[in-house]
């Protein structure tokens, strides 16, 4: 499991959804990385639930659109490079256009609205799907 930089785990084993949170679940399964824990002292376990609480949900992630950014025809290419580069930056577009930066289920919707808007309204989808835990 790649849990990311940064990302808050919690160590409190008698929590009653400790079994399915995906914070918890995460600390069980690191390994000799570096981590970042939230304070046991702040966690609360109240029968309302943990304001921490992240269900362990898996989602598919999309993988690349080099495909369809070879579809598109050169005045909405153009105008779409520009619009994604502003939305994610323009290194996350190149690293997103690869592969390299995987995209949410939120963020294909994102870049889908954007493809649109530009009037490229034909059938495409991302090159390829990754299934992995919605941090």
């Amino acid at each position: 499991m790649k849990i990311p930089f940064n990302y808050p785990l919690c160590t409190r084993t008698e929590c009653p959804k400790a079994a399915e949170c995906l914070r918890h679940i995460a600390l069980t399964e690191s390994g000799d990385e570096r981590l970042t824990i939230l304070n046991p002292r702040l966690l609360e376990m109240s029968s309302a639930g943990c304001r921490h609480y992240a269900p362990a949900k898996k989602v598919l992630y999309a993988k690349g659109m080099k495909k369809v950014m070879g579809q598109l025809p050169y005045n909405i290419h153009e105008r779409t490079v520009t619009a994604l580069s502003m939305h994610f930056s323009e290194r996350s577009y190149y690293r997103i256009r690869k592969g390299e930066r995987l995209l949410s289920p939120d963020e294909q919707k994102a870049v889908r609205q954007i493809i649109a808007r530009f009037g490229f309204n034909n059938e495409w989808d991302f090159d390829s799907y990754v299934e992995d835990y919605l941090w």
